[in-house]
């Protein structure tokens, strides 16, 4: 085992790598997927179902006719009337201070009585008595002030309740309802009994509203879908951080000279590669258990419990995660066979491991162009998260659906192996075991 603890004392010794790809990359993914995990959530705990509530106004009432007492009944009729469904705002009744409230915003609407206004009032309601009666054209009545403020439009829609108010007070005068005492048109007692009347039944004269409450929407489907895109966020740093460390591993044990050394060493070359793999085996099984852990305190986090997403689909995507970094380590081993420098292994690592996750679909809100599919579709990180997106899918027509992306990321993960061999041997035969007899002759003899 001196062979695997040298492989793994070699790894440590290049932890920046892990540091920055692994740790730093996954991270910043880990961000992004809890982004969309608790978009996710908020959309599953809120509900369509809600109570209806109207915006309230802001209403300035001035009673410029309080000296009459049909007048002044009216105006506090009008303010209990209002007051059911507005807030009253309390204004001096002076022309700046008005005109202020009104631009400011502090009041929508400034209802004001003029003077004079209940006495008016009444000589309608007899006029209208009057031509019931002869059958004549019926007169119209007066209309107190108002001004709604342009910065809203709740104003405009208070106007419509003050002209409610009124035509139930004209109603309630002329037919008697809610009289307790003299019907007589032009006594207080009548118009203030009309006035209680029309605020008793203020929810009858206002238009009939009715609120359908729809079913909540089952948002389980978001939670799944969010999980997804988290987990096959990992292409990225598993990709770039393995195929970097493992390519540096071996690269290290693939020179001439340290070669011909294992190769003249007692132990078996089988023994010895057998080493090195299992060195770079534990490496992607580090960073598979690492980043799994990450996802796992992401969704506590966020809120979401795994066993709610359901053990079987969420082991399912941890399992397709690991068979993705076993294929990453097989492309750092391929890598390495070819004896790049330390600064080509990271060009090479980071450009593929940013083709494999903008190519994957994980990184997108959408589907991907025709032609970025088709580059997905050469490299394991599309398959990776087809497999993912299709184990999280309830609609998802079993085994098949998901199997078959997931054989294909083994298939490049032995591809890739397969390459990484055949190009050892090529460039191993070629060696030689012996070091270059020195022609000193000094040495002869």
């Amino acid at each position: 085992m001196n062979t695997c603890k040298t492989a793994l004392r070699v790894i440590w010794a290049h932890k920046f790598y892990l540091l920055l790809y692994l740790v730093g990359m996954s991270l910043i993914m880990i961000v992004i997927g809890s982004t969309n995990m608790q978009a996710a959530v908020r959309a599953n705990t809120s509900s369509s179902v809600g109570r209806f509530e109207p915006a309230q106004a802001k209403i300035v009432v001035i009673n410029r006719d309080c000296d009459n007492q049909a007048g002044c009944a009216m105006g506090q009729g009008l303010k209990q009337y209002l007051g059911k469904s507005a807030q009253l705002v309390t204004v001096k009744d002076e022309p700046q201070a008005l005109q202020d409230a009104n631009v400011s915003g502090k009041s929508d609407l400034t209802v004001i009585i003029p003077a004079g206004y209940g006495n008016r009032f009444l000589d309608a309601l007899d006029d209208t008595a009057a031509q019931a009666h002869s059958g004549g054209k019926t007169p119209s009545f007066p209309k107190v002030e108002t001004a709604a403020s342009y910065n809203s439009s709740r104003g405009s829609l208070a106007q419509l309740q003050v002209d409610s108010y009124f035509d139930a007070l004209r109603t309630a005068l002329l037919t008697g309802l809610g009289q307790k005492g003299s019907m007589e048109l032009h006594s207080s007692a009548a118009v203030k009994d009309a006035a209680a009347y029309a605020v008793a039944h203020y929810a009858g004269n206002q238009p009939h509203v009715g609120i359908h409450a729809s079913p909540k929407t089952d948002n389980h489907g978001a939670l799944l879908k969010g999980f997804a895109t988290t987990v096959g966020l990992a292409a990225f740093p598993l990709m770039t951080a393995l195929t970097v460390c493992v390519a540096t591993l071996f690269g290290a044990f693939s020179s001439p000279d340290r070669h011909r050394r294992l190769l003249a060493s007692p132990e078996r070359s089988s023994s010895l590669n057998g080493q090195e793999l299992m060195a770079a085996l534990i490496l992607a099984g580090i960073s598979w258990t690492y980043y799994v852990a990450l996802v796992a305190f992401s969704m506590a986090a966020s809120g979401v419990s795994l066993a709610s997403l359901g053990w079987g689909r969420v082991l399912l995507s941890f399992f397709a995660m690991l068979v993705f970094a076993v294929s990453a380590a097989s492309f750092g081993f391929m890598l390495a066979q070819f004896n790049p420098s330390s600064s080509l292994i990271n060009s090479v690592g980071v450009t593929f491991g940013l083709v494999v996750m903008f190519t994957s679909g994980s990184s997108s809100g959408g589907p991907l162009p025709p032609v970025m599919q088709t580059i997905g579709k050469l490299t394991p990180g599309w398959w990776y998260n087809t497999a993912v997106q299709s184990i999280m899918d309830s609609s998802a027509a079993g085994l098949a659906s998901w199997g078959l992306p997931l054989t294909v990321v083994a298939l490049f993960a032995l591809a890739y192996a397969c390459v990484g061999l055949m190009v050892s041997r090529l460039t191993r035969t070629r060696a030689t075991l012996v070091a270059p007899v020195s022609s000193d002759p000094s040495m002869i003899g």
